[in-house]
């Protein structure tokens, strides 16, 4: 495609700065700076669907190529919630801050043994042409362990990170160093089969 300009379709400053580390060579900038632009009302029932909306949507209002993900928190003991509503589980659907998040995660597993404390850091992208079309495709997970409390990092707009426990490395993924992270990061197989399809 040769693109070398993409737009990102959220405002959330944590995931943009993220993808822009992540896109190497590709001029990454955020929906914000394009203008104040309606939100999208997220109705699918996986990531995948609500990348889809919001890629499609964002593109259609700006007639450029717009990049979008979605992502979540899914715990094996909760079967595999909060899962898309990961911003909007507290009581009666309302959004709740970072700190909120993760107490009410925590307390719903509280005396619940580690073995069964299993989860999935998840996420989807997609990338839509000028016309809303999706041309692009990909998503992935990081499995772990929920902590019993958060751990000493936390990351703003991603709070899941401080509780999202790796057992082989005795940390939380919000502790990784940058090498760690590299190892590890769920993002970075979609983020190298996104570049090559831009600039191909």
């Amino acid at each position: 495609m040769r693109l070398k300009r993409l737009i990102f379709g959220s405002s959330n400053p944590g995931k943009l700065q993220e993808w822009k580390k992540l896109l190497k060579g590709i001029e990454v900038i955020s929906i914000s700076d394009l203008g104040n632009f309606p939100e999208p009302k997220e109705t699918g029932s996986t990531f995948r669907q609500n990348a889809r909306i919001k890629a499609s949507h964002y593109s259609r209002l700006t007639g450029e190529y717009v990049f979008s993900e979605d992502g979540g928190y899914e715990v094996d003991a909760l079967g595999g919630l909060p899962g898309v509503n990961s911003r909007r589980i507290l009581p009666e659907g309302k959004e709740g801050t970072d700190r909120q998040l993760v107490e009410y995660i925590l307390g719903k597993l509280k005396g619940v043994s580690k073995k069964k404390r299993g989860v999935k850091l998840s996420f989807a992208a997609a990338l839509s042409d000028p016309s809303g079309k999706i041309i692009f495709e990909g998503g992935n997970f990081l499995a772990g362990l929920v902590s019993d409390r958060p751990g000493p990092i936390s990351i703003p707009g991603y709070p899941f990170r401080e509780i999202h426990l790796l057992p082989q490395l005795g940390k939380t993924y919000a502790e990784l160093s940058e090498e760690e992270h590299e190892k590890y990061n769920h993002k970075k197989p979609v983020a190298q089969r996104l570049i090559k399809f831009l600039l191909e």
